[in-house]
C-alpha cells in the first residue's frame, strides 16, 4: 500500500494535537512532532533551543523571507550561506519532514506542513479549528487566568500564527485552497474528529 501523509495543523488551543495523536493510536503509524525538530537539528547542527526559539517566532522579522525554494530547486549551493536563521531553520524542517514520510504512513504536526507537502499527492492536508469560547476555555485549564488574560494570550498566539505561516507562505494559514479539510472541534468534539479522519484515511487506502 502507498504510504499515506496527515499534514495536521491546528488553530492554537483547538484540541489538534490531541486529535493528531489520537489518529496515530486509531491508525497504528508514526506521529510526528518534536521528533521533526530533533531530525532537523541532528542533519543540520542547528541547536534545538534555535528552532524552538523561532518556532515560537521570537525573532527579529525586518529581514524578508529569503527564496529558499529557489536554492533548492535550481541546486545553488552558494547561497544556503546567506539565508537568514530563521529561514535556514525552515529549510531544514522541511528536509526533516520529507525525510520522515519517505517510506511509511503517519501524521506529521507542523506549522506550515500543508505548504511545505503541497505538491505531495499522498498527504491529507487538515485544519483544526474551533470557537473562541472553547479555546479560552483550553487555556483557562492549563493556566488559571481572568478571561480577561486569556483574551489576551489567545489574541497574542493568533498574532504570531499568522506571522509565522504568512512570513513562510505568502498566505493565510486559514486560506481554505491550502487544505483538503477543515473540522471544528468544538462542534464535531475530539472523537468525532478522529472518527472522520479515520474513515478517510481507511477509504483511501482501499482505493490505492
Amino acid at each position: 500500500m502507498k504510504n499515506i501523509v496527515f499534514a495536521i495543523l491546528e488553530e492554537e488551543n483547538s484540541n489538534g494535537k490531541i486529535i493528531a495523536k489520537n489518529l496515530s493510536k486509531e491508525l497504528n503509524i508514526p506521529f510526528y512532532d518534536k521528533e521533526i525538530i530533533e531530525l532537523a537539528s541532528k542533519n543540520s547542527n542547528i541547536t534545538k533551543n534555535v528552532f524552538y526559539t523561532i518556532e515560537d517566532w521570537k525573532i527579529n522579522k525586518i529581514i524578508p523571507p529569503f527564496p529558499v525554494d529557489f536554492c533548492i530547486g535550481f541546486n545553488i549551493p552558494c547561497l544556503i550561506e546567506y539565508i537568514p536563521i530563521q529561514d535556514k531553520v525552515f529549510l531544514e524542517k522541511s528536509k526533516a519532514i520529507k525525510q520522515l514520510i519517505q517510506d511509511k504512513s503517519c501524521i506529521i504536526f507542523c506549522k506550515a506542513s500543508n505548504y511545505i507537502l503541497r505538491n505531495y499527492n499522498n498527504c491529507i492536508k487538515v485544519l483544526i479549528y474551533a470557537k473562541d469560547e472553547d479555546r479560552l476555555k483550553n487555556i483557562n485549564a492549563n493556566i488559571n487566568l481572568s478571561l480577561k488574560s486569556c483574551k489576551k494570550i489567545l489574541k497574542k498566539q493568533d498574532k504570531k500564527l499568522s506571522s509565522y505561516y504568512g512570513y513562510y507562505t505568502c498566505d493565510n494559514w486559514d486560506n481554505k485552497k491550502s487544505y483538503d479539510i477543515f473540522l471544528n472541534s468544538s462542534t464535531l468534539g475530539v472523537n468525532n474528529c478522529v472518527y472522520i479522519l479515520k474513515s478517510l484515511y481507511n477509504n483511501i487506502s482501499k482505493n490505492l
